[in-house]
C-alpha cells in the first residue's frame, strides 16, 4: 500500500501482529471462465439488469460501446463453483472471473470443470528467475483554506473553487484500506448531512461498514472532500463519493490486487466518473511473490490490467506512483498499477514545486514517461482522524494523487462535453513542465486556469467571416475585436456571460470597411472567466474569455 504512516507505536505493534497472522495456508484463488454463457440471465441489450442509469449514462455521453466485458460473469457458472465447496468472494467481470475460498485440495475439481479456462492460486510461491531481481521490503462561498493553501493554490483549485466548481454533480470512488472515524471527524459532517456518502463497501471483512478500519483512507479523503474552515479545504468537497475499502493493510499479499480489481469493477457499476487509488503494489511478504521491473508494462499485473479497462470504460483514474524514490531495493520506481496506460499516475512535489525525492520515478517497462502530474505530497496537510476536528501533515504519493482527483473533478463539472480521455489531456498539457516532460514530475504540477485558457484556445466554430478578439487572456481591462475582412458590413451582437450563464455585458458592434476594429470596455467586470458569444445572420461564434 502507498501510505506514509503516524508515528504511532502501538498502531505499528498491531499491524506486525497482524502480519504474523497473514503466512496461515492459502485458500484464496482466482477462477478465470472460458466464456459468460451458461445459464446468464443477463444480456447487453438490457445494461439496467447490471449498471447503474449513471453507468449507463457515461457510457452514452463518450460513445463508449457496450461489450461482453461489461456482463456480470454466468451466475450458473458461480453456482458451481459454490457445488465445489468454494465461497465466491468477489466476481472479476472485466476479466471474467472470481476471487474464491476453498480448502486446497477442492481447487482441481474446480479447474476441471468444463467451462473453467484456469485457476491461479493468491498468495503462493511463484517460479522464480534465479537471475538478479529487485525487491524491498517493506454554491460558491467564502473559503478559508487555512493550512491546506499552498497546497490547492498550487494548481489552481483555490480559482476553480471562485469559478463556482467544487465537484458537484460528479461521483467519485475512494478505494483504500480503511475509512477510520470519517464518521465523526468534523470535516466530512457536510457528506453525510448532505448524503453525499451514496454507499460503501469493504472488500476485505466484507462487513459492510469503512469507518473502523484504517486511518489511511479518510486522510487520503480529506484532500478530496475535507471541509474546515480555516483547517482543510478539498478540491472536490461538493461531489458525491463512493468508499470502498480494498486494502488489509495488515499485509501485504496478491489478494489485495484481486480486490482492488473487484473494486475498480463496483465503481463503474454505481456509475462512478473518477476513481482514486492511493495504493500501490510492488513486493509482497513472500518475496516470491514480488513483482519485477520488467512488470510494469502496464498489461501485466491484475491491477493494472484492470486500471487500462477502468479508462477504456469512461472513467477518469487517479493513481499514487508510490513511495519508493529512495528505494535502492526497488530501484526507486512507480508501482503497479500506476504503470497502467490512459490513467493519470502522480507523483510528489514539496511546496516549492521541487521534486519530493521519496516519490516513484519512471518510466515504465515499455518506456513511457511517468508520472503523468504532480501535486504537493511533501508536508501535505490531512484530517487527523485519530481526532474528531483535527488536521495534521503527511508525506506520500498517497495524498498528492487525491489533490489532482480534486481538480480534475472540478475541470470535467466545467467541461462536461469532454471524455475521460480528453481530461486527462487537458489535466497534463496544463502542467508546468508540459514542454519537456521528464520521469521525475512528468508534465509537472497542472493548474485550474492553465488548463481552462489552453481550452479557450482551441479551434472553435467560427462565422461565415473571421473575427479575431484579443488579448485573451486579458489584463488591459479592453478587448478588441478586429474584423479580417473589409467586404464584410453589419452588426455583431456580442454578450459576456459567467461561467452559469448569467450576463454580464451585452451589446453590438457595427463593422465595414472603414471600421474594421471595435474596442470593448471590461472595466466594470470581475477578473475570472468567462463566455463571449458573438452573433450575426444567426450565425454564432462561442469562445471562452479569461479576464485576469
Amino acid at each position: 500500500m502507498v501510505q506514509s504512516k503516524f508515528s504511532l507505536p502501538f498502531f505499528v505493534g498491531i499491524c506486525l501482529i497482524f502480519s504474523f497472522s497473514g503466512f496461515a495456508q492459502n485458500k484464496k484463488y482466482v477462477v478465470y471462465f472460458k466464456d459468460k454463457q451458461g445459464f446468464n440471465p443477463f444480456s447487453l441489450s438490457n445494461p439496467g439488469q447490471f449498471l447503474s442509469p449513471r453507468s449507463v449514462q457515461r457510457r452514452i455521453h463518450q460513445n463508449l460501446a457496450l461489450d461482453s466485458s461489461d456482463l456480470p460473469v454466468s451466475p450458473s457458472y458461480l453456482d458451481s463453483v459454490r457445488a465445489k465447496g468454494a465461497i465466491v468472494l468477489n466476481q472479476l467481470r472485466w476479466l471474467n472471473g472470481a476471487i474464491i475460498d476453498c480448502p486446497p485440495n477442492l481447487i482441481s475439481g474446480i479447474s476441471q470443470l468444463s467451462f473453467v479456462l484456469s485457476s491461479k492460486p493468491l498468495n503462493s510461491r511463484r517460479n522464480v528467475d534465479p537471475s538478479p531481481r529487485i525487491r524491498s521490503k517493506n454554491g460558491t462561498q467564502n473559503i478559508e483554506y487555512g493550512e491546506s493553501f499552498t497546497q490547492n493554490s498550487m494548481i489552481g483549485i483555490d480559482s476553480m473553487h471562485a469559478c463556482g466548481f467544487h465537484g458537484e454533480d460528479k461521483l467519485i470512488a475512494v478505494m483504500d484500506a480503511g475509512f477510520m472515524n470519517v464518521n465523526n471527524h468534523i470535516a466530512f459532517s457536510h457528506l453525510f448531512q448532505y448524503q453525499k456518502i451514496i454507499g460503501v463497501r469493504d472488500l476485505v471483512a466484507r462487513d459492510g461498514s469503512v469507518y473502523e478500519d484504517h486511518w489511511h483512507g479518510g486522510a487520503v479523503l480529506s484532500n478530496i472532500a475535507g471541509f474546515l474552515q480555516n483547517k482543510i479545504i478539498g478540491g472536490a468537497y461538493a461531489a458525491s463519493f463512493y468508499l470502498i475499502r480494498s486494502e488489509d493493510a495488515a499485509t501485504e499479499n496478491e489478494i489485495e490486487c484481486a480486490y482492488w480489481v473487484a473494486g475498480l469493477e463496483l465503481a463503474d457499476s454505481v456509475g462512478a466518473d473518477i476513481v482514486n487509488s492511493s495504493l500501490g503494489y510492488t513486493t509482497f511478504d513472500t518475496q516470491a511473490l514480488d513483482y519485477t521491473i520488467s512488470m510494469l508494462d502496464g498489461k501485466t499485473t491484475i491491477a493494472s490490467k484492470a486500471a487500462s479497462m477502468a479508462a477504456r470504460k469512461g472513467m477518469v483514474v487517479v493513481c499514487s506512483a508510490g513511495n519508493e524514490g529512495n528505494s535502492s531495493g526497488w530501484g526507486g520506481w512507480i508501482s503497479s498499477p500506476s504503470d497502467a496506460d490512459s490513467i493519470l499516475c502522480v507523483g510528489a512535489v514539496n511546496s516549492g514545486q521541487n521534486y519530493a525525492s521519496f516519490s516513484g520515478k519512471g518510466p515504465t517497462a515499455d518506456g513511457r514517461i511517468k508520472p503523468d502530474v504532480v501535486a504537493m505530497g511533501g508536508g501535505a496537510t490531512v484530517a487527523n482522524v485519530f481526532t474528531n476536528d483535527g488536521i495534521t501533515t503527511q508525506n506520500g504519493t498517497s495524498f498528492s494523487a487525491p489533490i489532482v482527483t480534486g481538480l480534475v473533478a472540478g475541470l470535467w463539472q466545467a467541461h462536461p462535453e469532454l471524455n475521460a480521455k480528453e481530461v486527462i489531456t487537458m489535466v497534463k498539457n496544463s502542467g508546468s513542465n508540459m514542454q519537456t516532460p521528464n520521469n521525475q514530475i512528468g508534465w509537472g504540477v497542472p493548474n485550474f486556469k492553465r488548463a481552462h485558457i489552453l481550452y479557450c484556445l482551441k479551434p472553435s466554430a467560427s462565422l461565415p467571416f473571421e473575427i479575431h478578439i484579443y488579448p485573451n487572456p486579458n489584463t488591459k481591462n479592453e478587448l478588441y475585436f478586429e474584423l479580417i475582412d473589409s467586404d464584410v458590413s453589419g452588426w455583431v451582437n456580442f454578450e459576456i456571460t459567467d461561467l452559469r450563464g448569467v450576463s454580464v455585458l451585452k451589446d453590438k458592434v457595427y463593422f465595414d470597411a472603414a471600421r474594421l476594429i471595435q474596442k470593448i470596455d471590461l472595466t466594470s467586470i470581475a477578473a475570472r472567466l468567462y463566455y463571449i458569444k458573438l452573433e450575426m445572420g444567426g450565425k454564432i461564434l462561442l469562445k471562452k474569455l479569461v479576464l485576469e
